[in-house]
């Protein structure tokens, strides 16, 4: 199909503007290629974006929500009909497989109708007061200008359940992408525009975090701050908004183990650990990095493993038949490199993969093996998040080593077993110490009506999704009299 890559602009002030500055962003699957010439905003542009979101915050509040809702709605339909334009610009600028690219932009318009229709949905109760001729109500105002610091790795679709619900709720907003995902936060900007919502209420800054992302986190007009990203940065993020007394929510690292049973169906076992562990080629903080395999069947299933990842496809995203496709930048290729050789130090053995492709096709792309490793239980391969295309294998005895297992890491986001025990299942999801826990079911995926989040040091703040409401607004309680 032809180029219909968006121009990345900044929107600020209400209109769209270059900056003075700019990089080129180059496809990671050919490093030669410039995708765009992206825009650096300043300090400057993050304040100006920020006030001009607070100047429209109050009308955009004062809109009915069924108006909203129907602005909302709008987005989704516009989204359906560029589903391939963003899947494509997805796929261009971090690298994806199409296919995965396609998914994630259905994905967000099931997320952008689910958004609209939860803002027309009643929000408080009445109560009986104390007093003759008295009584009161809640209900959920906006929270006010919120900050949206979105990820790289789903970058319409996170990017999608952040602004639908912020926007749905009556919230004004500034967000900033990563700085390799700006076709797609382009894309999200000019839909809600054309669907209706006012320009100043919407305002997206392209620039690096380090320099405009401070201006977000201390500008006393910012309410609320929602962070995808590394625990890392995830914390610093918190301590600088939450110390000028935001509402922070962030969503962080993971670690994830899917348990395989002794009982389980070891042929949807294996195709789980597949899509959730080389999936977006492992960069995914739902990833499935950790497969802990009972020790009675651990050797079928690293058989198995084996086989199935020697039919992966590795190659450009664009490419229909490719199942994994490049890292998404050269820093990202380089840490999950360096986080493959401490497993390796750790006592990790490569069972398969751990190569960089450079032949071919990929011969100038950010191409990596998909990796399968066979490692002790207390090396770096259980704890350090890869964020990339490496699985590793551990070994256990029990449904009680299993739990352990799953728990002894730092993070807390997603789990999963396989098993036709329903004991064993019911154990393993309520000691599990994570936030979503899946049974016969792969480790990743998002359902727009459950709360999505995690615990530990995956999260902090309210979840996302069917928990939105909980961020984007505010309880008030009314106390009324009326008698004279």
């Amino acid at each position: 199909m032809p180029d219909t890559s968006p121009t990345p602009l900044n929107h600020i002030g209400g209109r769209w503007r270059p900056s003075a500055r700019s990089w080129d962003l180059k496809n990671p699957a050919d490093t030669r290629e410039t995708v765009a010439n992206v825009p650096a905003a300043d300090a400057a542009d993050m304040t100006e974006a920020v006030e001009t979101a607070a100047a429209a915050a109050k009308g955009w509040a004062r809109t009915p929500a069924f108006a909203r809702a129907q602005i909302i709605d709008r987005a989704a339909e516009l989204m359906v009909e560029r589903r391939e334009i963003f899947a494509r610009a997805i796929t261009l600028e971090m690298g994806k497989p199409i296919t995965e690219s396609r998914v994630e932009a259905g994905r967000m318009v099931e997320q952008t109708r689910y958004f609209a229709s939860t803002a027309r949905h009643p929000d408080g109760y009445t109560a009986n007061l104390a007093n003759a001729g008295e009584f009161g109500y809640t209900f959920r105002a906006p929270l006010g200008v919120v900050g949206l610091i979105c990820p790289w790795n789903f970058p319409a679709m996170i990017t999608n359940w952040k602004l639908a619900p912020a926007l749905a709720f009556g919230n004004a907003v500034v967000f900033k992408p990563a700085e390799i995902s700006p076709l797609s936060a382009t894309l999200l900007v000019q839909v809600y525009l054309e669907a209706g919502v006012p320009p100043a209420v919407l305002n997206l800054v392209l620039g690096s975090g380090s320099e405009v992302g401070p201006v977000l986190t201390s500008h006393p007009a910012v309410a609320g701050i929602s962070f995808t990203g590394s625990t890392e940065v995830g914390l610093r993020i918190a301590a600088q908004a939450s110390g000028h007394g935001k509402r922070v929510q962030c969503e962080m690292g993971g670690k994830n183990a899917l348990v395989v049973m002794p009982d389980a169906d070891l042929d949807k076992a294996i195709a789980a650990i597949m899509v959730g562990g080389y999936g977006t080629s492992g960069q995914r903080c739902t990833s499935s990095s950790r497969v802990l395999a009972h020790r009675d069947i651990i050797d079928d299933v690293q058989q198995r493993l084996e086989d199935a990842v020697a039919n992966l496809a590795v190659g450009p995203g664009l490419d229909e038949k490719t199942t994994v496709g490049p890292m998404a930048s050269p820093q990202q290729l380089a840490a999950t490199r360096e986080a493959l050789e401490a497993a390796l130090v750790d006592g990790a053995k490569v069972i398969c993969g751990g190569a960089l492709l450079t032949a071919g096709e990929r011969a100038h792309g950010l191409f990596m093996e998909p990796t399968l490793l066979h490692a002790p239980n207390d090396g770096a391969a259980m704890h350090r998040e890869i964020f990339g295309p490496v699985v590793s294998l551990h070994e256990f005895d029990t449904i009680d080593d299993a739990i352990a297992l799953n728990n002894t890491v730092q993070y807390g986001l997603s789990a999963s077993i396989y098993t036709r025990d329903l004991v064993a299942a019911q154990r393993f999801v309520h000691e599990s110490d994570t936030g979503m826990v899946h049974v016969n079911r792969p480790t990743v995926g998002a359902e727009p009506h459950l709360p999505f989040g995690g615990a530990k040091a995956s999260a902090l703040g309210t979840p996302e999704l069917g928990a939105a409401t909980q961020f984007y607004t505010k309880t008030r309680s009314a106390h009324l009299s009326w008698l004279s």
